[in-house]
């Protein structure tokens, strides 16, 4: 049975999560050279360049390295714990809040020490630009999203109303902003929505994939489960050395309960005894236990052959004894059981240790039944 190791440092992180942090640091990687670009483009259309160079300079050393940070953080293996998830994603937002503070400063500056209209009007359509982005982008996190879009959108605004833009600039810039804000909540729900389909269609992805290994009526692993872990552990026997036997057990007579009481009789026959069986098999780590195909069962076990013998017999002669407590009667019945042991010199593969615990059940069959018979070694 396969079971997910538990990620150093803590659980591993969900899937949604993993998810959010992809999505988040792929996005991450899209604007950094904007803020270069339009800064520059800005600067020179205000007279910045050649007024203040060196705290223009310096402001666009700031973005470029805000943007060279950007494209080196890096995404984390879907084995990462949960909370070096996390702390992933508050870096990327600490980095992000980081590119739209300085933003903010700096064309505050800009709109504040410069006179030309068509300065202001670039600077305020670029944070206008980078507000509307972002809440389509950066819908993840709804507060964190809207801090930065105040810190771009709300130091613009400020600047045009104190150096005193035209009333028809303010009042579109206001209601702009209030679009912007409402499209910011919007884009948050439907990525909410969608991860939660995508939650779901996990979910029923691995729910699909539990049940096409899982027997319907007993609950045990079925033919195709019992099937992939016989040659996975095959595998691992010939390459380890470990001890792996494989029992099969066969319902003896079972047809006479399905003719004489009732398939309905039969399935409940079915489910005690697979209960009784998984009971006797309880090592999930160690241990398989598996319906394959009507009154046949079949059991892997990684241990030595002599014990998995003595404990097949043990169940034999107590199933033998004990009544099948059935919702009308109570029935009596038997089983007989194949064992082989893996042996490296005969069994290339899984069919031959099968082929080999089917001729022991074959013998234990014409031996009488109810017996427990062994494959002779190679």
């Amino acid at each position: 049975m396969h079971h997910v190791a538990t990620a150093p440092g803590g659980q591993p992180a969900a899937p949604r999560l993993l998810q959010e942090l992809a999505e988040t640091l792929q996005r991450l990687r899209l604007g950094g050279p904007f803020y270069i670009l339009l800064w520059l483009l800005a600067g020179m259309a205000s007279g910045l360049w050649e007024r203040a160079r060196w705290p223009f300079v310096l402001v666009a050393l700031a973005f470029v390295g805000l943007n060279v940070v950007r494209f080196r953080v890096r995404g984390l293996p879907d084995s990462a714990p949960e909370r070096a998830v996390r702390r992933r994603l508050d870096w990327i937002w600490t980095l992000l809040l980081t590119n739209s503070a300085v933003w903010a400063v700096a064309v505050a500056w800009l709109l504040l020490t410069t006179p030309s209209e068509s300065a202001r009007t670039v600077a305020a359509i670029s944070s206008y630009a980078f507000a509307t982005a972002f809440a389509h982008n950066f819908p993840m996190r709804l507060r964190a999203a809207f801090a930065a879009l105040c810190l771009l959108y709300l130091s613009t605004l400020g600047a045009l109303i104190a150096n005193g833009s035209r009333f028809e600039l303010i009042a579109v810039s206001c209601l702009y902003l209030l679009y912007v804000s409402l499209a910011l909540r919007r884009s948050h729900g439907e990525y909410r929505q969608r991860l939660d389909l995508e939650d779901e269609l996990r979910r029923q992805r691995d729910l699909f994939e539990q049940q096409s290994r899982r027997d319907g009526l007993t609950g045990l692993a079925n033919r195709r489960r019992f099937s992939a872990t016989l040659g996975d552990w095959c595998a691992r026997a010939r390459t380890d050395g470990d001890a792996l036997v494989l029992l099969l057990l066969d319902l003896d007579h079972f047809k006479s309960i399905n003719d004489r009481h009732g398939h309905a009789a039969g399935d409940a026959c079915l489910c005690v005894f697979s209960a009784r069986l998984q009971a006797a098999f309880p090592d999930a780590e160690r241990e398989l236990v598996a319906r394959l195909g009507g009154e046949e069962f079949g059991v892997l076990v990684r241990g030595g052959l002599d014990e998995t013998v003595r404990r097949a017999d043990v169940f034999r002669a107590a199933f033998a004894v004990q009544p099948l407590a059935l919702p009308d009667n109570a029935l009596r019945c038997s089983v007989s059981i194949g064992v082989a042991a893996f042996d490296p010199r005969r069994d290339g593969d899984g069919e031959v240790l099968y082929h080999a615990a089917d001729t022991a059940l074959y013998r234990a069959k014409a031996a009488g039944r109810d017996a427990v018979a062994v494959a002779a070694p190679a």
